[in-house]
């Protein structure tokens, strides 16, 4: 009777842990985080300036899934208000204001005991208002994504995300166009600084750069360096 009692106790157990393994582990994460930019602007559309710099402060909000399949989706919005500074022209410096909205879906490839690797694809919408939208610049942008999260120990981990657009589709108040890699050129890196407070929060600090080219008779170029510092709620 012992003997059977004991198989019956073994049985469940694995049962159970089979059980366990098998239902999928729904992680969720969203994000606040704020910090300051640093940017350099040239577009020729807009103004017949070689460069223009800015600063502002920058806010950040982002949300994560990664699902049963170990597929990961990302989608974060970002907003700064700041003024276009230049000693060129004698003018009051233009308001300029951008809201950048991006989504990417990406697959693991690869995983071991410190690293996680993903690919797949990512979307990027660029909205920019000069003087209070009385001219606008609306971008859209596809390109490729790999993202690369490092574990260092049990409470520390850096992920490092790099996107290349491919694609950008430009409707503004200058232009309508469409440009493929033979114009257009750019790309997102980003790399992020995670601490486990608890089970349910992380302390983030991140920088970002972001670089865009428009080899056309109208230029366009625009350099961006970011850093923040954040909270994330993971459910």
């Amino acid at each position: 009777m012992n003997k059977k009692f004991l198989f019956l106790v073994f049985v469940f157990s694995v049962s159970i842990i089979i059980a366990q393994e098998s239902v999928p582990q729904k992680k969720n994460g969203l994000q606040f985080s704020t910090g300051y930019t640093i940017g350099y602007l040239k577009n020729l559309s807009f103004a017949p300036v070689s460069r223009y710099d800015y600063s502002s402060l920058n806010y950040q909000l982002k949300y994560s899934r990664t699902t049963k399949r170990v597929k990961l989706f990302e989608a974060d919005l970002s907003y700064l208000d700041s003024e276009l500074e230049t000693n060129i022209i004698p003018e009051p410096n233009p308001q300029y204001s951008k809201l950048v909205l991006n989504f990417s879906l990406l697959k693991q490839v690869y995983k071991n005991e410190k690293v996680n690797i993903h690919l797949g694809i990512q979307t990027q919408t660029n909205i920019s208002s000069f003087y209070d939208w009385k001219q606008y610049d609306f971008q859209q942008k596809l390109g490729i994504a790999g993202r690369i999260n490092y574990r260092l120990n049990s409470k520390n981990s850096i992920v490092s995300t790099l996107s290349i657009p491919f694609i950008l589709w430009r409707i503004s108040t200058f232009e309508e166009s469409f440009y493929s890699l033979s114009k257009y050129q750019g790309f997102i890196w980003t790399t992020k600084y995670y601490y486990t407070l608890s089970k349910h929060f992380d302390l983030t600090a991140h920088y970002n750069f972001n670089y865009d080219r428009l080899q056309i008779s109208n230029a366009f170029r625009e350099l961006q360096h970011q850093i923040n510092l954040g909270i994330n709620y993971k459910f």
